[in-house]
């Protein structure tokens, strides 16, 4: 028998509370200011690699418009054998069979289409390396390429199976893959700054292989067990790939350890690693050991916290909570199971996630106090599939929550529709900077809140997770002044099943409406299952703020510190440039002309705001240098 607990108790009040109940949002703007990364706004695989799989111009127009700001290229499990000197990879769910994957096009093809787009890709860990694909297992003459669990054993190299889809003989690994050490692995950033010349300033992110903890069920041809020798070895390796990037480029952020899911946060397969006689989950071993590497070395291990997430819950009520599970010490996970072994022993009341929580209370008890690693989802996906709605709501709610708490990038493993309207609406219309925001009733409405650097634009995005009511809401904004009247809103409802609505900046399921102000109090009325964005400025309206911001361009961006600033419909006056923490930083006197070229070279590397004062208004538009 479940005990039920109070909290329990209030949790599900505070969940299915009268719906008519009014839920009152509590705004400041001067409440937790932090930059929001641009980086939130990513993708996995959007860039082909190879020609055959190219994408067209039509489809990569589609990330531009989209407003897709990172993307992750490492292509997964198939990061973990990858040879880029002979542009080789081993697929260990199809026998381990060996097929061409160029990381080198995919590189090149993403400078030339978006050079301001960072690209995430990934050094190997395992030791080896994809050889030749002579020795491939022939899956067509075997049974004509069908798919089934037998598609994950081991048979290339000379392996094979009988009728029934049983292992006869494994294959010989010697025959398909080479040894791969940390020289081997770390060389590709040389090849690319000094052979293809490429600006390496667009691939400073790369994942520390893929999911590292799962080998004996992913890559089980080169690690049939884990046992506390593996561990150490792989995290020798982890050592020695970190030490030898760093010889190369110190600012180089590394990101790991990319674990696969809730279980293996936790548990590893088949067994929790031992170190100096204490057992420990894997994501606490992982910090602990790279943190008394990196004191021992005085070699920089980590930047970036990096997990996957593939929640199973089969709900909508479910599934539009589970961005809970990051940050919410006091949300209790259904589907809690791997967490309860954090502690090393099964411990049955442990179903409470908050798995970034836990990570940096480790990361600050092992590195020490502001180490500055920061925490990234480089996989995420419903393992259930929901309507297009449920889908934007449920992507929606963990944009929000990276951008209240600093997450550094987030690039879902799966694209489903609904997924373009949403990300499309936050990367266009969302600020660089997440101020505070609160609910009455967290659990059923959010408001996720953002102010430019200069903080004369607002956006306050409200999800309401409600699955059959409207629910009404009252904004109160603190700390930013807004005149009375009315402002534009930007909703997303009732998305249809048949067909994609995303087309382009221009054309997309965004509903136009309107929010009246009276005293800085909005009140309105939130349509069931709907994410609706209110675009607030200081005294003016939020329409004429959004026309004169696209008649305005800024390019390139990202850059080295040459920007070109365009304004289409008039001259500019007057630039200002500001650093994250509002101070201003460079001031550049136009003379009234419609372009002008801004050297700000002298500043360092991080996100501006460039406040550019025109005949028709003052607008803030967000410059990153590299």
């Amino acid at each position: 028998m479940h005990k039920i607990t109070p909290s329990a108790i209030l949790l599900g009040l505070a969940l299915f509370q009268a719906i008519d109940a009014q839920v009152v949002i509590n705004v400041d703007a001067d409440g937790e200011n932090r930059p929001i990364s641009p980086y939130l706004y990513g993708q996995n695989g959007s860039i082909a690699s190879n020609a055959a799989d190219a994408k067209s111009e039509a489809e990569l127009q589609l990330l531009r418009e989209a407003g897709i700001r990172f993307f992750r290229q490492n292509n997964g499990n198939n990061a973990t054998k990858y040879n880029w000197r002979k542009k080789l990879t081993s697929h260990p769910d199809w026998y381990n069979n060996i097929y061409g994957c160029d990381w080198d096009y995919s590189a090149q093809l993403m400078q030339d289409e978006f050079p301001d787009v960072p690209g995430l890709y990934s050094f190997q860990l395992i030791g080896k390396a994809a050889k030749s694909s002579e020795y491939n297992f022939n899956d067509w003459e075997y049974n004509q390429s069908q798919w089934g669990e037998w598609c994950s054993l081991n048979v290339c190299g000379g392996g094979s199976l009988d009728a029934n889809g049983k292992l006869i003989q494994a294959g010989d690994i010697d025959l398909y893959l080479e040894d791969w050490p940390a020289d081997s692995t770390v060389a590709i950033y040389k090849h690319w700054r000094d052979d293809l010349k490429l600006d390496m300033k667009q691939f400073k992110y790369w994942n520390m292989d893929n999911e590292m903890e799962m080998w004996p069920w992913t890559h089980d041809d080169v690690i049939a067990k884990f046992n506390d020798t593996e561990f150490e070895a792989a995290m020798q390796r982890y050592f020695a790939t970190a030490k030898a990037i760093r010889a190369i480029d110190p600012t180089v952020k590394l990101t790991g350890p990319v674990a696969g899911s809730e279980w293996t946060w936790f548990y590893p397969a088949d067994v929790q690693p031992t170190y100096k006689g204490k057992k420990y989950c894997w994501l606490e071993y992982f910090i602990m050991r790279c943190a008394e590497e990196e004191k021992s070395s005085g070699i920089k291990m980590l930047d970036v916290l990096d997990i996957h997430f593939y929640p199973g819950d089969k709900s909508v009520t479910d599934v539009l909570q589970t961005h809970r599970v990051l940050w919410d010490e006091d949300f209790i996970y259904p589907l809690a199971n791997g967490v309860k072994t954090v502690n090393g022993t099964w411990d049955e009341t442990q179903k409470k996630e908050y798995i970034f929580v836990r990570c940096q209370k480790w990361i600050d008890q092992y590195f020490g106090i502001d180490r500055g690693i920061t925490f990234a989802i480089s996989e995420y996906d419903n393992t259930e599939t929901f309507n297009p709605t449920v889908t934007a709501l449920c992507y929606a709610s963990f944009l929000g929550e990276g951008a209240r708490h600093g997450m550094e990038y987030f690039t879902p493993w799966t694209w489903n529709s609904g997924m373009w309207e949403t990300v499309h609406l936050f990367s266009r219309y969302a600020k660089n900077t997440n101020i505070a925001a609160t609910s009455s009733n967290e659990g059923m409405v959010s408001a996720y809140s953002s102010v430019n650097t200069s903080k004369d634009s607002m956006t306050i995005i409200l999800v309401n997770r409600s699955e059959s009511a409207n629910q009404k809401v009252s904004i109160n904004v603190d700390n930013f002044k807004i005149s009375d009247g009315d402002y534009e809103t930007l909703r997303l409802s009732n998305l249809p099943s048949d067909r994609e609505t995303f087309v382009s900046h221009a054309e997309n399921a965004l509903e136009a409406g309107s929010a009246k102000s009276t005293g800085n109090l909005i009140e309105m009325t939130l349509p069931a299952l709907s994410i609706t964005a209110v675009v607030l400025n200081n005294g003016t309206s939020s329409v004429d703020e959004l026309t004169v911001q696209e008649s305005i361009s800024v390019s390139p961006n990202p850059s080295n510190g040459h920007f070109i600033i365009t304004e289409a419909n008039g001259v500019i006056d007057k630039i200002e440039i500001f650093n994250m923490t509002g101070q201003l930083v460079k001031e550049i006197t136009a003379n009234k002309t419609a372009e002008i070229r801004i050297d700000a070279s002298e500043l360092s590397a991080g996100i501006y705001t460039a406040k550019i004062h025109s005949r028709q208004n003052a607008v803030a538009k967000q410059i990153i240098i590299r």
